[in-house]
Order: C-alpha cells, then sequence, then structure tokens
C-alpha cells in the first residue's frame, strides 16, 4: 500500500505472521480495554468524544516502554520512503531515518501497518467493531 503524508509518499509492506502475533499480543490488552467505551462514544456529540480522550491516554500511557517499541518497531520496519528516486526504510536499528517525521506522521504510519496487517484479524474477534483503514 502506498500513502502519502505531509507531502512524503510512504509505501507500507504487511507484518510477517510472527510478527503480526507479536504486535497484536501486546496490542489487544489496549484496544479490549478501549472497545467499549468507543462503542457507547459512536454516534455521540463532541463532548462525548472528548470525554474519551482521557481514557485513550490512560490506556496508551499504561503500556510500558519494552510493549511499547514491541508494537511500533515491527510496524515502522515494514514502512519505506521515497527518497531521491528509490525507497529507504523509515526505520532501522531502533532509529528513525528522516527527522522529519514527528509523532502525528509516525502514529498515522502504524495505525496504517496495524490496520492494513491485523485488519482481518481484529473483524474477527467476537463482538469487534474496528473501523476500516485510516485515511490520509
Amino acid at each position: 500500500m502506498e500513502l502519502t503524508i505531509k507531502d512524503a509518499n510512504y509505501r507500507i509492506a504487511k507484518l510477517g505472521v510472527f510478527e503480526q502475533l507479536r504486535v497484536a499480543r501486546k496490542l489487544l490488552p489496549v484496544l479490549a480495554e478501549l472497545a467499549a467505551e468507543f462503542q457507547e462514544a459512536q454516534g455521540a456529540s463532541e463532548t462525548a468524544m472528548g470525554d474519551l480522550l482521557p481514557k485513550i491516554a490512560e490506556a496508551i500511557s499504561s503500556i510500558s516502554d519494552e510493549d511499547c517499541d514491541a508494537i511500533l518497531h515491527p510496524c515502522l520496519g515494514v514502512v519505506s520512503r521515497e527518497h531521491m528516486q528509490s525507497w529507504v526504510p523509515v526505520f532501522s536499528h531502533g532509529t528513525l531515518a528522516f527527522d522529519d517525521i514527528d509523532l502525528m506522521t509516525m502514529l498515522q504510519l502504524v495505525a496504517r501497518v496495524v490496520a492494513d496487517s491485523l485488519g482481518n484479524f481484529l473483524h474477527e474477534l467476537p463482538g469487534a467493531e474496528i473501523p476500516g483503514p485510516l485515511t490520509a
């Protein structure tokens, strides 16, 4: 899949099956914690959605640094960026290759990888109402 974020072209590959399992193991407890909150907020007012943000922040902050890395690193590892007429990996050996990738861009890229690589799995969970792939 290819997408453009802030005038940069990215190419996203799927995670391998073992990486999918590892990321899912770390991500599912957070998603399970938030699933009921998302269902309640669907179709709600902006105020209700605003009330959801602290709960999302709390769930994310409860993730250990190791678990966060276990989600981010494999996801960023399958992303390449068009640079000087070739595709360059955006993440290697624990470091981002491009200084202009900010937090929001990084999280958008990770969300795309998760949606693309785990989307079918997440939809198969009992009672899951996971939104479709994100749009840039």
